[in-house]
């Protein structure tokens, strides 16, 4: 049931739960720093206690008919015998997420989803009772996108799929909003004689000049940063190193049961982070860092060691490979943001949404604030880092094609 609620967040970009506390994206920019010295990560036998946990709905306290021998307990017996006079309606989980998820949804789209609510087993009936919900039992959705009108047999389509029959979830539909054109003009600039004198001097114009002679000078650009840090910048050199590990590191993800166990540490990590801070969504930790997560990982499971041999081949230790990696990473998808999501980072930064945000509950607050910082984050890097990557782009491209442009199969990139 909890997935089916997350298949809801992401449709509106609400991967989790919020917070009262949280009133604007600048709470949560500490959540998405990680300091790999001096932060401290749980242990493998702390996250599998932590998830065994939470993932039991009860709690027997008798397992076989041999510990029924001697004294019983009678507190734990007046606890459960209550159970069974009790007429009172137990709260479905995750029941009070999912009714705000969905009042919070345009009313156009509940055809789309009412349907499907009613599949699920033991679905709560306060939300099957919902009025408009109510209405969408058994019943095909009366708008249905162009692109799909004429597939034969449409009516038989199962109902989990019915959002895809939204004419508005194709982009094609989408209206084009025409903006105006802002007409140029040339601002008054004076001339200043000492300005010029002082770029000859340092660019030379007769070097540039046909048949002119430019020599190649050793520029830090050339040099590799000695023990980069979280704060450090990037250079070519980093930059073209870094891109040498990548191989390696995805051989070592692959290699012997690294993949399994990796997944599992990162089930495990998730979920007690989620539980410890209900503010940002399992997983979006990984899609902003996901080689210092990585190196997290892999020291949880106690293979650091062989993952730093990896590196080490390319003068990194696992630290410094993990900052550079996230680095580049960052740098590299900046290099190749559209200019809607650079539109969309600018209006989260000026507080565009502020007001309709602040319509929503506390809780759906600080799900929008969240996502927001964590976008935010994804495309924050330095001029400087963006300029060395954008050096080695073709390089970079030409390793990470191999592998759809995930890193240890989480996406960062789009493959096209």
């Amino acid at each position: 049931m909890r997935r089916l609620a997350y298949i809801f967040l992401g449709m509106f970009f609400w991967f989790s739960t919020g917070s009262a506390d949280a009133v604007s994206m600048a709470d949560y920019r500490k959540t998405f720093e990680i300091d790999l010295e001096n932060d401290r990560f749980p242990t493998f036998a702390e996250l599998e206690k932590a998830f065994n946990q939470e993932n039991k709905l009860y709690e027997p306290r008798y397992h076989t008919v041999w510990q029924l021998l001697g004294e019983f307990d009678r507190d734990f017996y007046a606890r459960t015998a209550t159970y069974g006079i009790n007429e009172k309606r137990l709260k479905w989980e995750d029941e009070d997420e999912l009714l705000a998820i969905i009042n919070a949804m345009p009313e156009d789209m509940y055809p789309y989803i009412g349907p499907m609510l009613f599949l699920i087993p033991n679905m709560s009936d306060k939300i099957l009772n919902l009025p408009k919900i109510r209405e969408t039992k058994n019943k095909f959705p009366e708008r249905i996108a162009p692109q799909l009108k004429d597939v034969r047999d449409l009516e038989f389509l199962s109902p989990f799929l019915y959002y895809i029959l939204k004419p508005e979830m194709w982009p094609e539909n989408q209206q084009n909003i025409e903006m105006p054109r802002m007409t140029p003009y040339h601002p008054k600039v004076v001339y200043d004689e000492q300005f010029y004198q002082k770029v000859k001097s340092v660019v030379r114009p007769e070097a540039y000049m046909l048949g002119g002679s430019l020599k190649n000078k050793i520029t830090r650009s050339d040099m590799r940063t000695i023990s980069p840090k979280r704060d450090t910048v990037l250079t070519s050199a980093d930059v073209q190193a870094f891109a040498n590990t990548i191989d390696a590191v995805e051989d070592w993800y692959r290699s012997g049961d690294n993949r399994y166990r990796i997944a599992q540490v990162s089930a495990m990590l998730m979920s007690l982070e989620y539980e410890q801070d209900k503010t940002v969504a399992p997983g979006l930790r990984d899609v902003v860092n996901p080689c210092a997560r990585l190196a997290i990982k892999a020291k949880i499971l106690g293979r650091e060691r062989d993952l730093a041999f990896r590196v080490a081949k390319e003068g990194f230790t696992l630290h410094e490979w993990a900052y550079t990696c996230d680095k580049v990473i960052k740098a590299y998808r900046t290099s190749l943001m559209s200019r809607h999501m650079l539109q969309a980072l600018k209006s989260y930064q000026n507080g565009t949404y502020d007001d309709e945000i602040d319509k929503l509950s506390p809780r759906h607050r600080g799900i929008r604030y969240s996502t927001m910082q964590a976008l935010t984050e994804m495309y924050r890097v330095p001029l400087i880092d963006l300029h060395e990557v954008r050096k080695n782009r073709s390089l970079l491209e030409d390793k990470w094609r191999k592998y759809n442009f995930e890193f240890a199969e989480t996406p960062f990139m789009r493959s096209n």
